[in-house]
């Protein structure tokens, strides 16, 4: 089996900072809206009716085989054109379709995140099939995320990945995931959301399933990291062989990372799973919240977002000179940077890495007037990319991203 991850800049290293926090990834947290992610939850999920231009509707069943998964799909289009997205409807029958979105990134070449949960639902025939957790609860939560990440910048594509047909065996998602692979596509990696609101003993536990599959295991350990920078009350369990009834078992057989976001299903299951009664009233909505936070701060992570700072241009103004360059750029170990200054005033100079760790402190006093270089090894540190940061009193911070190279 060819892997076909790759995995950068997401190492934990002993030198990092306890409970670093990006700021970005803060920022984006706290746009993060539990009242949205109902309000799509209610209407995906038939407890309130929907308009899309005919009048009221109401999605009855998102079945494969019941006329409610056709007008979930014309929904989920209806909501994501709304977020300012052109969406992409990946077909392999008259009713099996993907509605796929791509945030492009900053970086030309970079790696793309698949980022998705199935929209489809149980039971079929005549029943009512609201499917609230298994998967309402995912594709909300993907929909808030597209929403909120939107006008982020970040180094690598995001692709949102609403999956039809997963009850069926995970059709959709192998449909895609076979496409990417016969094309040799790479990806930074997968994060699957399936059931994450219920939790029936209010233990908060809820689990990550990896395997040792290309970048699958880091990932997941990127999730455990970002549970604990950002506060979030959940008890995460690493399940390592993972299950592999659900939308990442698709890619883990093309050889791509991934990993599965989910409640403590199995020994907390949801007595109304598959049936009629998976309905929104059954839910932990704080618990909710959470888990999906934790998925959305997570691919906001391993997308890595580009601080709002111009690299290598001064301040804008007519204010004093402070700037940033290196070189080489990208690196396979060491290089030089030079912090160009016209007042000499304290200054802290520090190397973060992806997850926004400081992982050097280069500097912290005086800066002379004029150019400084600077020596950084690199050597030691894991391939990924990196951010030094230069942060002067009265100047707004200068930052360079670089990239450590394999």
């Amino acid at each position: 089996m060819r892997f076909r991850s790759i995995f950068v800049g997401l190492a934990l290293f002993a030198t990092s900072v306890a409970h670093a926090q990006h700021p970005v990834v803060q920022a984006i947290l706290d746009s993060v809206r539990i009242d949205s992610m109902m309000l799509y939850l209610n209407e995906l999920t038939g407890e309130v009716p929907i308009d899309l231009g005919n009048g009221p509707e109401t999605i009855v069943s998102r079945h494969k085989n019941n006329p409610g998964n056709a007008l979930a799909q014309a929904w989920l289009e209806h909501k994501l054109t709304q977020f300012g997205y052109t969406p992409q409807v990946q077909s392999w029958s008259p009713t099996g379709r993907n509605i796929l979105v791509t945030k492009p990134g900053s970086v030309p070449g970079a790696t793309a995140l698949v980022f998705g949960a199935h929209y489809d639902a149980m039971p079929g025939g005549n029943l009512a099939a609201p499917a609230a957790d298994d998967n309402g609860s995912g594709t909300a939560a993907l929909l808030e995320a597209a929403r909120v990440l939107h006008d982020i910048e970040f180094e690598h594509p995001i692709i949102f990945a609403f999956w039809d047909e997963e009850e069926q065996g995970l059709v959709g998602s192998e449909y895609q995931a076979a496409g990417l692979a016969s094309n040799d596509v790479l990806l930074r990696g997968v994060i699957n959301m399936d059931a994450i609101a219920y939790d029936g003993n209010g233990d908060k536990r809820m689990r990550v399933h990896v395997r040792p599959v290309a970048n699958s295991i880091e990932i997941g350990d990127t999730l455990v990291a970002v549970r604990g920078h950002y506060d979030l009350d959940l008890d995460l369990v690493v399940t390592n062989p993972g299950a592999t009834y659900s939308d990442h078992a698709s890619f883990w057989n093309e050889g791509y990372g991934a990993v599965l976001v989910i409640e403590d299903f199995g020994p907390d299951g949801n007595p109304n799973y598959h049936l009629p009664s998976d309905r929104v009233e059954f839910l932990d909505i704080p618990y909710y919240e959470k888990i999906a936070k934790l998925a959305i701060a997570g691919a906001a992570t391993l997308a890595v977002p580009v601080l709002d700072m111009v690299q290598g241009v001064p301040s804008a103004g007519t204010g004093p000179l402070f700037r940033l360059s290196a070189y080489p750029n990208p690196t396979e170990g060491d290089l030089m940077f030079w912090v160009e200054s016209t007042v000499s005033a304290p200054t802290r100079i520090v190397v973060h890495d992806a997850l926004g760790h400081v992982v050097a402190v280069m500097h912290e006093g005086l800066l002379p007037v004029g150019k400084q270089a600077f020596e950084l090894s690199l050597t030691s540190m894991a391939p990924g990319t990196y951010a030094i940061v230069a942060e002067q009193a009265g100047q707004a911070p200068a930052v360079v991203r670089v990239v450590r190279t394999p």
